[in-house]
């Protein structure tokens, strides 16, 4: 790793990559496409799909699972464990596991306070897991809040969020610029008196760009989980594309780097609100080409979680 990493040659090629996604080059007599980010066939969209049933099925199952008593690091433990044996090996984020009112990022919640900690689950909490597993190369990010006790502001939070995943699908097919939708979104759930918490994400995205990478050795290099590739990938892009238009940036958010259509490409979504101690999410793959705008897939749990209010309505 340390030799290519230090071959100037190589780093040109990684730059070169960064700035053009769909770039090849040739390696060992064979031709690799190292990420990329958009022009996927039905049959790679289907892969996409599949990894990212799998991965709801894992957060599922991990928190059918949980216990009163189990800390948010015990939980994380169960989904890498889980993630393991389903052949997702690195991440392109690690595990997440929010308890209580950590699921509503309080206060000046900072970016990196959502790593797991010793918060123990609680009778009656909310909670949320997040996880970003990479499997045979292809990156799903999701996301799923969960409260087992029938909580009232938990249900009025989780009944926003198909409105929501509705709005942003619209929008995109209207015409709307990133920068626009995520500014819509946050006056819907302001408007409501929540609590916009993906503003307190990671580059304040409330969607970021996934990607395939071959899965040649190259790409399963990781440090403490993190998919090198793909996260250095994805930094290089960011910084790139910082403060400017018309430079393709992965991060979907209000900045001034949002302004024009939104790119084509995959787009994990991940619209996250709060109120009092108990915050929401969902996070799920949003297809953006010539054709306009779809969702991956439609029957996730969530999905028939929000379709089962209607029926008690």
């Amino acid at each position: 790793m340390r030799e290519w990493c230090n071959d100037p040659g190589n780093a040109l090629i990684w730059l070169a990559t960064a700035i053009d996604p769909t770039l090849r080059v040739r390696l060992t007599g064979r031709n690799y496409t190292l990420i990329k980010a958009h022009g996927y066939s039905a049959k790679e969209l289907d892969r996409f799909r599949h990894f990212q049933r799998l991965s709801y099925e894992i957060l599922d199952s991990t928190a059918q699972n949980l216990r009163v008593g189990n800390s948010e690091t015990e939980a994380t433990r169960m989904l890498r464990k889980a993630f393991h044996l389903a052949g997702a090996h690195n991440y392109f984020h690690v595990p997440v596991a929010l308890f209580g009112e950590r699921s509503a990022y309080p206060g000046e919640f900072g970016a990196f306070e959502a790593l797991p900690t010793e918060r123990v689950l609680k009778e009656g909490d909310s909670f949320i897991l997040d996880a970003a597993p990479i499997f045979d190369g292809y990156t799903v990010d999701t996301s799923c809040a969960y409260n087992f006790s029938d909580d009232d502001v938990f249900r009025k939070l989780d009944k926003e969020l198909p409105t929501l995943r509705h709005l942003i699908k619209d929008r995109i097919d209207d015409g709307g610029t990133f920068q626009n939708i995520a500014w819509e979104v946050d006056d819907y759930i302001r408007e409501r008196g929540y609590e916009n918490c993906h503003k307190k994400h990671i580059g304040a995205v409330l969607g970021h760009m996934v990607t395939k990478a071959d899965t040649n050795r190259l790409a399963s290099w990781s440090y403490k989980g993190l998919a090198v590739k793909q996260v250095s990938w994805f930094l290089t892009r960011s910084r790139l594309a910082r403060g400017k238009r018309r430079q393709m940036t992965p991060n979907w958010n209000h900045t001034n780097s949002c302004k024009d259509v939104a790119p084509y490409g995959l787009w994990a979504v991940e619209p996250h609100l709060a109120s009092g101690n108990v915050g929401v999410k969902f996070e799920e793959i949003l297809i953006i080409d010539e054709d306009g705008a779809r969702w991956l897939d439609d029957d996730l749990p969530h999905h028939r979680r929000w379709a089962g209010y209607g029926e008690s309505n």
